[in-house]
């Protein structure tokens, strides 16, 4: 009985696996296409439309993806670290109450907040917001319950009586801060921070209400690319930007980040 479930297990996470990998090589296929018409012939793959990436169409919505998701996730970062220690390291009155209203932006869809967002910023005669303005404040709000969430089951996990010890030690509540709950909390900060950056740069559904022209984010230019085509250029930037994703992943992991909040502990 024991052998089945794990025959399974296996094969239900193989199917899994296929089931997420195959669209992604079809589109780096796609990439290698020998024609400007996406086909499939390994024989004749080639290289040549990746040079299409450095055109200009692509670099500045990359380059602006880029810089609002690096803003994002610094400021989402620090308020979602910050919210997480008022709320579950302090136990402010009202806390359960306070990380509902915080997480409350998951139950609403993107599409719906992003209507709302623009009709509220035309109400109240901000629509020069409209832009990199509005796309910041929309995509922290929406980074924002992840960033908590993981900071929160970081503080949740951590030992209070390694605080306790550092203050019969001396250690001062800042230095206590910055030597014993940070470092240790770090793998789940670094966790969130990862999370809103990847959210940033990859939204399409906040983000298609709040761009304006010039001010168009790289998903949005693909969006508005394969309106009119569809060809081996763009399969190329998707794998460009899949393999961007990855590397930023990779780097916050090298700095402390998925591995060791799975695992409950810091590196």
């Amino acid at each position: 009985m024991t052998k089945v479930i794990a025959i399974s297990f296996w094969a239900a996470l193989i199917l899994v696996l296929a089931f997420i990998a195959l669209p992604l090589l079809v589109v780096v296929a796609a990439s290698l296409s020998p024609t400007a018409a996406v086909t499939f012939r390994p024989w004749e793959w080639t290289l040549v439309w990746y040079g299409g990436l450095f055109e200009e169409r692509w670099v500045r919505p990359f380059l602006l993806s880029v810089e609002i998701a690096v803003i994002v996730a610094a400021i989402s970062g620090a308020l979602g670290t910050l919210a997480a220690f008022a709320l579950v390291y302090e136990r402010i009155p009202g806390s359960g109450v306070i990380m509902a209203a915080l997480l409350s932006p998951l139950s609403v869809p993107q599409i719906v907040k992003g209507v709302a967002i623009v009709l509220f910023l035309s109400i109240i005669g901000l629509q020069n917001m409209l832009g990199m303005p509005a796309l910041i404040a929309a995509h922290i709000v929406l980074a924002l319950p992840f960033v908590m969430r993981m900071a929160a089951g970081a503080l949740a996990n951590f030992d209070e009586n390694l605080d306790r010890a550092a203050q019969i030690l001396g250690a001062s509540r800042r230095q206590r801060m910055l030597y014993v709950v940070l470092p240790l909390i770090k793998p789940g900060v670094l966790s969130g921070v990862t999370f809103a950056f990847i959210i940033s740069f990859n939204n399409i559904p906040l983000s298609v209400f709040l761009v304006r022209p010039g001010d168009t984010t790289l998903p949005i230019a693909v969006i508005n690319h394969l309106e009119y085509s569809l060809d081996p250029v763009m399969a190329a930037v998707n794998v460009a930007s899949m393999i961007f994703v990855l590397m930023v992943i990779l780097a916050f992991e090298k700095l402390g980040g998925f591995s060791a909040q799975l695992h409950g502990g810091s590196k």
